[in-house]
């Protein structure tokens, strides 16, 4: 038998506990991937994998030819993306995935000069709001937007900049309503929020330290684009990200508010299935991610 192809295909269902899942990455049949396994137990001569219906376990002897899978697989991994590397130009399909807001606003104008300069890369890109699971759904890299630090025992994590958030409404809103002075005169205004998951309140720090205050409104939304747009018919004020509405504070169009007490800012990490060694792809397109959007 391909012993390193049964030693990949194990490893994927290890990942994933799934033959389902394993089979999708691997592009291949559940069918497939359940005979790969059989045919690799048999060559080593012991079981690898509990199986019932409801879920997949590693047996002990699994759990331990897995730690020397990985240590092996990523070896020949690396040393074919080094001569790679040398010998060729990026090429092949590469799966990206990003939040909606920062994919529209920051990713989809830098993509052309990627296509154009890597030809040969097939490049999907996904973008999703939901923190997708990289490994099951078989993509190479993932942009996340975080507000706190990003850890991961699972990914390996990339910090490549940020950015602040800034409260702001249109100028109509505060001609009706007036304009908050401090933190807590929010509790009395029209507060839009993004994502039901995310409680209603809002942190901001100033010189007497951390405030939390709690606000309401009638819009909660999971997309900060839609937040944007209800902004600009001023029926409210918002809390987002400086990228979300960086044309409209340029163009004046609104004004950002509370200065004096800046809320948290975002953090923007590159994450990728754990491997000690990176695709030229996937390289190419960090690089360019990096170098073009120059997010400090």
């Amino acid at each position: 038998m391909d012993v390193l192809r049964g030693m990949r295909i194990f490893r994927h269902v290890a990942t994933v506990g799934s033959i389902v899942s394993a089979a999708r990455a691997a592009k291949t049949t559940s069918t497939s991937v359940s005979k790969q396994l059989a045919q690799l137990e048999e060559h080593l001569g012991t079981q690898l994998i509990h199986r019932n219906t409801r879920h997949l376990s590693l047996t002990e002897a699994g759990r331990l030819y897995l730690e020397r899978c990985e240590r092996i697989l990523d070896d020949v991994d690396g040393a074919e993306c080094f001569l790679s590397g040398l010998r060729t130009v990026p090429r092949g399909p590469l799966r990206i995935s990003a939040p909606v807001a920062f994919g529209l606003l920051r990713l989809s104008p830098i993509l052309a000069q990627f296509v154009v300069k890597y030809p040969e890369i097939e490049l999907d890109v996904v973008l999703d709001d939901r923190v997708l699971d990289l490994v099951e759904e078989g993509f190479d890299l993932g942009i996340r937007v975080f507000r706190r630090p990003l850890h991961d025992s699972t990914l390996t994590v990339r910090r490549i900049g940020g950015g602040k958030r800034v409260v702001c409404a249109a100028p109509s809103y505060l001609h009706a309503h007036g304009k908050p002075k401090h933190p807590r005169d929010l509790e009395n205004h029209v507060c839009l929020r993004y994502g039901k998951q995310v409680p209603g309140f809002w942190e901001f720090d100033g010189p007497d330290g951390r405030i939390c205050v709690k606000v309401r409104g009638p819009l909660v939304v999971n997309n900060c684009i839609s937040i944007r747009d209800a902004v600009k018919s001023g029926i409210g004020i918002a809390l987002v990200n400086d990228f979300i509405v960086a044309k409209e504070l340029a163009e004046h169009e609104f004004e950002v508010l509370l200065e004096d007490h800046p809320p948290s800012g975002y953090n923007v990490y590159l994450v990728s299935p754990p491997s000690r060694y990176e695709t030229p792809r996937v390289r190419a397109f960090s690089d360019h991610v990096i170098k073009s959007l120059d997010l400090g």
